[in-house]
């Protein structure tokens, strides 16, 4: 099934399937995950409803808690991964600038602005 709402396109056919719940004669619920990284709930084979991530999470704790870790990962698990990412020429430049004047590697300056972004 695909639904658009609020501009964004919940398709569950292209979604990927991340846990089936249904215990007696609740309705059945079955989580998604896009590629965009966006969760949504298909219920009773007819309703589609986006969670915010948070809402994803506690949905998985009161649904599937022994998914949690496989889905979202260990709440302490601060393990780097390797990524790679585009950035413009002069962007790139710039940072590679304030690296070098703060003594610090690029991915450390990029952890930096992304904590600092995102308040944690």
């Amino acid at each position: 099934m695909m639904k658009l709402i609020k501009g964004r396109k919940y398709n569950t056919d292209t979604a990927t399937k991340l846990i089936e719940f249904k215990i007696g004669l609740k309705p059945k619920q079955i989580l998604f995950l896009k590629r965009t990284g966006e969760f949504f709930l298909f219920i009773n084979d007819e309703k589609i409803v986006p969670l915010k991530d948070d809402e994803a999470r506690q949905w998985v704790k009161g649904n599937a808690p022994e998914m949690y870790d496989e889905i979202f990962g260990k709440e302490d698990d601060d393990q780097k991964v390797d990524t790679h990412f585009m950035l413009e020429k002069s962007l790139l430049r710039k940072a590679k600038i304030a690296a070098v004047d703060e003594n610090i590697s690029l991915g450390t300056l990029i952890e930096k602005a992304l904590r600092k972004y995102l308040r944690k």
